[in-house]
């Protein structure tokens, strides 16, 4: 037995773009995970079962479709677990990287589940597991909630009870529509119609997509050092800002140099969530529009300082979806999200529950929707720097020439910082 709803704001456009856009599953979203120890299969599959039976949003479906679309929630789900063994293998290593490559380049099927999970065996006492899923059901929040879940049900004693479910995710979406018809939405549609007036996107070298053709990703990276880290960090602090802000800095800057153009608009994605929602699974994400009038001749914390502002003041009115900004291209071969800046939450890498020991693995073959991404995932001390791209939109030789300025821009702003406080002590 299934219940419907109206689908969120956040589902609807997801919906329209795993259409037109969710080859090589750009719309993917999965927790990866490498156990080890003596993993009871049967009681994995029960963990699983458990989290998807608390997450409503794990048991939902999609049907129709435009103002049709409809969310079908199941009273309860057995999800399938898809077990390989490739300990067989010459090198099971390599065996299980190829196989996460194909499982996360291979779209989802909403309409059928929104959730597919597989469990490779390399030895007795080593796996990985993928809970890989549809971005219409998930969201990078979500997966930490998910594992944090998956280990609670893991170290749990048989004889403990389940947890209460959390806030459904269909309490989101109805919230979602009201406030968007009341004042609130008003409010929010005056902000942002001030805010993005007269916008402009920066005047890239891409080339125009062809209609009807496949679309990949390529990637390019690059690892900012411990120093550099430490130091953007004391000086986003200085400025009571954070290592988010000043990685974004670093972005504008850079895009500033290639483009020549002084008024930047970069997309990010927030996590949206009021406390009721801090434990709810579900795209409750939302892409905001960060517009940013870098002043010539300003230094990095100047810089900084106007970043933070645009930050914080699209943090408060981050809940006007992205499709219902008041928004008028004049290029348009163009998308406001063209040009996108995430930071990935900072995850527990390792752990561990019901005496296994469980790290996270953070893939690169997750592809991306836009045309330009660059990812900053923080790794201990340091932070890996992702810049994703459409080749069919974007140059290598650009791509890397933006990736090389934004390490220097970064490198010596870093610098700049450490002589500044030496020359203070």
């Amino acid at each position: 037995m299934a219940v419907e709803s109206q689908p969120s704001i956040g589902q609807s456009l997801l919906w329209f773009l795993d259409r037109y856009r969710g080859e090589e599953g750009a719309l993917n979203c999965p927790t990866l995970c490498r156990i080890r120890g003596p993993l009871e299969v049967a009681r994995l599959r029960a963990g699983l079962a458990e989290v998807v039976a608390r997450h409503e949003a794990l048991r939902t479906t999609f049907t129709g479709g435009g103002r049709r679309l409809r969310a079908r929630v199941a009273e309860s789900a057995s999800p399938r677990l898809h077990t390989v063994d490739l300990s067989g293998e010459p090198d099971p290593e390599s065996a299980v990287g190829d196989a996460v490559s194909t499982e996360l380049g291979t779209r989802i099927d909403p309409t059928d589940s929104g959730v597919r999970l597989t469990l490779w065996r390399l030895a007795p006492d080593h796996h990985v597991l993928c809970f890989n899923m549809h971005h219409m059901v998930t969201d990078a929040w979500s997966c930490r909630v998910i594992l944090q879940d998956l280990c609670a049900a893991l170290d749990r004693p048989a004889d403990e009870p389940v947890p209460e479910a959390a806030t459904p995710y269909s309490a989101f979406a109805a919230e979602q529509r009201e406030a968007l018809a009341s004042g609130t939405g008003k409010r929010l549609t005056s902000f942002w119609s001030a805010q993005l007036r007269d916008l402009t996107l920066p005047p890239l070298p891409m080339s125009r997509a062809t209609p009807g053709a496949a679309r990949h990703t390529d990637l390019v990276q690059h690892t900012l050092g411990a120093g550099t880290v430490k130091a953007l960090e004391a000086l986003a602090r200085s400025e009571r800002s954070t290592l988010f802000v000043a990685l974004l800095t670093a972005y504008y800057q850079a895009l500033q140099q290639v483009s020549g153009s002084n008024d930047l608009t970069v997309a990010t994605l927030f996590a949206n969530r009021a406390p009721q929602y801090r434990n709810t699974v579900g795209f409750l994400a939302n892409m905001v529009l960060l517009r940013a009038r870098l002043r010539p001749g300003a230094d990095f914390a100047a810089h900084l300082r106007a970043t933070h502002a645009t930050v914080m003041d699209a943090f408060v009115h981050q809940a006007m979806p992205l499709q219902m900004l008041p928004l008028r291209l004049n290029d348009k071969s163009r998308r406001p999200d063209d040009v996108v800046f995430q930071m990935m939450p900072d995850p527990v890498y390792t752990t561990r529950a019901g005496g296994l020991d469980i790290e996270v693995l953070v893939p690169d073959e997750v592809a991306t929707r836009f045309e330009l991404e660059l990812v900053a995932v923080p790794s201990e001390d340091t932070v890996r720097i992702l810049l994703f791209f459409n080749p069919d939109r974007f140059s290598s030789e650009f791509v890397r020439e933006l990736l090389s300025t934004y390490v220097e821009i970064c490198t010596a702003s870093a610098g700049s910082a450490v002589e500044l406080k030496e020359g203070s002590a």
